[in-house]
């Protein structure tokens, strides 16, 4: 029995008739157990796209707007499959992309496995997994890169949401996403929670998809990633991490502001709402072996994302030697 038909494949959408069409095919040519479409009230004629040309899909349609993460958990409660498989709707994938992605979850237990993901041409790389940095930081993975590279299995710091895959017990055991993340950094929390948990994260090479994305971080955007940062700093860091970090979250600080501060009045308003905001949600605190938790994150952050000059390069050379400096005191 082929893998691939173990596997419940979760789509949630909102407002995505452009690219739902392909991204179905595409999926359902893999040979899938069953696909899982959760719709979060698009108005665009989604849903009518689903219903009439793709009966064979189970459309679930969620009266409200539950985000992301709320409506991948809807979905996976309705799986049926051994192994669910979280996809972005902006996405094609390639024949062999779902069976590659769950031939190592039949060999090692407590594991999640991310993909290759390409730009929506194939020209280069969107992101090969994750970097989820111990400051709460998250960046893509060989952004822009030639496609040929990152050929090696590895394990990650971070998954990308866009797709990964797991065992279905296992999400279910996790708690699947928090539902205080709305949109963006979700992955993030599920990254720390995973290795909290004693999780490992693969990257998949030989597990191929195509995203239409473009890393770009606007004032809105800010919001939510500033939010979700400190909410995992407050659910995953002890007062005794937080003041041994102190150097690092500080030089973050700097970073973040100084990005925020270049975006304008907005970039300000929005970093300070993210603070405020990550501030006050009720988080529950996860108890967990942190140093062993922190030794799964990265340390260091990409250079060249998101730097305009050589200024921000200069800045970010800095930044790392504090972070190298500090992450290596904690570990002793």
């Amino acid at each position: 029995m082929r893998l691939s038909n173990k596997a419940s494949v979760i789509i949630v959408t909102y407002n995505h008739k452009r690219y739902i069409k392909d991204c179905l095919t595409s999926v359902l040519a893999n040979s899938p157990f069953e696909v899982i479409v959760v719709d979060n009230g698009s108005t665009d004629g989604t849903v009518e796209v689903v219903e009439k040309e793709f009966p064979q899909v189970k459309l679930i349609k969620s009266p409200r707007n539950l985000g992301y993460g709320g409506g991948n958990n809807l979905g996976v409660k309705h799986a049926k499959g051994e192994y669910v498989v979280i996809l972005n709707p902006d996405t094609r994938v390639e024949k062999k992309w779902l069976e590659e992605l769950l031939k190592p979850l039949e060999k090692e237990e407590k594991l999640i496995t991310t993909p290759k993901i390409l730009t929506y041409d194939g020209s280069k790389i969107n992101t090969c997994g994750n970097i989820d940095h111990f400051t709460g930081l998250t960046f893509t993975r060989g952004l822009n890169e030639n496609p040929e590279k990152f050929d090696r299995f590895e394990y990650l710091s971070g998954l990308s949401g866009a797709c990964f895959a797991m065992r279905r017990k296992d999400y279910l055991e996790l708690g699947g996403f928090d539902e205080n993340f709305l949109t963006y950094m979700e992955d993030a929390e599920f990254s720390w929670r995973a290795h909290a948990k004693g999780f490992k994260i693969l990257y998949v090479p030989t597990s191929i998809i195509y995203h239409d994305y473009e890393l770009k971080v606007p004032p809105k955007k800010i919001y939510h990633l500033e939010k979700g940062r400190y909410i995992i700093l407050r659910k995953y860091l002890s007062w005794k991490e937080f003041l041994l970090l102190f150097p690092s979250l500080l030089m973050t600080e700097i970073l973040t502001w100084g990005y925020s501060i270049l975006n304008g009045a907005e970039g300000v308003r929005f970093k300070i709402r993210g603070l405020i905001d990550g501030i006050r949600v009720k988080v529950e605190k996860m108890e967990c072996d942190r140093k062993k938790l922190l030794k799964s994150l990265d340390w260091k952050i990409p250079e060249e994302q998101l730097s305009y000059n050589i200024f921000d390069r200069v800045i970010k050379k800095i930044a790392n030697f504090v972070y190298w400096i500090n992450y290596r005191m904690v570990m002793r």
